[in-house]
């Protein structure tokens, strides 16, 4: 059965404002459904953003989420960070922590806002990362968490780590994974608050990677056959709108990779005009990937 045929599209309580301000990246990860990479230049405009700021402040919203690509290696990131601390206590930024320990006047700007900071790490050991972002990025990834530490991060400022799965299979419960995170990166003398683990979604890189080994639909069945109907609820399509780089509008940034817009207000320009968020969520099947197993969301697991 289609997705969309077992799960109702009407959306709940619209408060988070997420915004793609670019698909440039340091890295190429083998799961990244945005298909960001160093060869990548799409970034979001100042103009852009502003107005992404506008609909934040006409429809009342509580929570300012930056993602990417890789947001650190935007040249407005300042301003970015500054406008929304302006306006929310609850600003996030994703990261993938290469060379982060680099920028320690961002680090010190972050620190001061008490932004929230939600940074990839797909495992706690280094054969598994170095897999699946490179050689070398294990290293970069824990000396840019000692950083953070060092800034109050994973103390009394929030630091969540992401977990994603190596390959074709379904994150493992959160709880005892943080565990396990826990015990291995004290080895390290790192620090951090939760552990989110995200299931891995057929699209982008890690859809090429399934369909060159064969496994797609094998995957999708993976999916299909893990629905929980517990994850419906609370899947964040129904609690966000999404930005992207160039102004157009989305359900999720998974629906932006399909180049699927809100039918009702598909720009920031047209959103503007609107009186209200209210409209239909537009599913396809790799939204079984938000309610397998456990459920995943940018918030980790979503019934647990």
């Amino acid at each position: 059965m289609n997705f969309k045929d077992k799960v109702d599209n009407q959306i709940k309580d619209i408060h988070i404002l997420q915004l793609n301000i670019g698909k440039v990246c340091n890295l190429k990860c083998s799961h990244c459904h945005v298909e960001a990479s160093p060869k990548r230049s799409e970034m979001m405009s100042r103009e852009i953003f502003d107005k992404a700021m506008k609909i934040y402040d006409k429809f009342s919203l509580d929570t300012i989420d930056i993602t990417g690509g890789e947001p650190t290696l935007h040249p407005e990131i300042d301003y970015f960070i500054e406008e929304s601390a302006k306006r929310s206590k609850n600003v996030i930024l994703r990261t993938n922590l290469a060379d982060l320990n680099k920028k320690t006047s961002l680090i010190k700007q972050l620190s001061e806002h008490k932004i929230n900071i939600v940074a990839s790490l797909p495992c706690y050991t280094k054969e598994n990362v170095d897999k699946m972002r490179g050689h070398g990025t294990f290293e970069k990834a824990l000396k840019s968490i000692k950083v953070l530490n060092d800034y109050g991060y994973g103390k009394e400022l929030s630091l969540d780590l992401v977990y994603n799965p190596l390959g074709a299979f379904l994150p493992p419960s959160q709880k005892s994974l943080e565990e396990d995170y826990k015990r291995e990166l004290s080895n390290y003398g790192i620090e951090f608050t939760n552990l989110l683990t995200i299931t891995n979604i057929p699209m982008g890189y890690f859809k090429e990677e399934l369909t060159k080994e064969g496994r797609y639909n094998e995957y999708m069945g993976l999916l299909k056959e893990n629905f929980n109907e517990d994850t419906v609820d609370n899947i964040m399509c129904r609690y966000q709108i999404s930005v992207s780089f160039d102004g157009k509008i989305y359900d999720c940034d998974f629906n932006q990779m399909e180049n699927l817009e809100i039918k009702e207000y598909p720009t920031v320009d047209k959103i503007l005009e609107k009186d209200s968020l209210s409209r239909n969520i537009i599913f396809e099947n790799y939204c079984y990937g938000c309610t397998a197993g456990a459920g995943s969301s940018c918030g980790g697991a979503l019934n647990e």
